[in-house]
């Protein structure tokens, strides 16, 4: 017999603000790497791929076109995905 799934409650507002940082930072990140994968004509390394991200998040900074909490969920993605 199949049990009925679990009702969950909703996300808190500071649970849901930290989810939406993180898709956005795995939307960059993934938009990084793309763009890297395309135009990097020696190969791809973590290195690489590491160098160009402190670029961007730099960038991101200087020219206020992410906000500084976006940025912060990026370079912790940074941390985890490429090291």
């Amino acid at each position: 017999m199949a049990t009925a799934p679990t009702p969950t409650a909703a996300p808190s507002a500071e649970e849901f603000a930290a989810l939406q940082l993180r898709v956005t930072a795995l939307e960059e990140f993934l938009a990084q790497l793309a763009t890297v994968l395309e135009c990097e004509p020696r190969g791809f390394t973590a290195e690489r791929m590491n160098h160009w991200l402190n670029i961007c998040t730099a960038k991101m900074i200087t020219t206020g076109s992410a906000k500084p909490e976006e940025v912060a969920a990026l370079r912790r993605l940074q941390g985890i995905v490429v090291g």
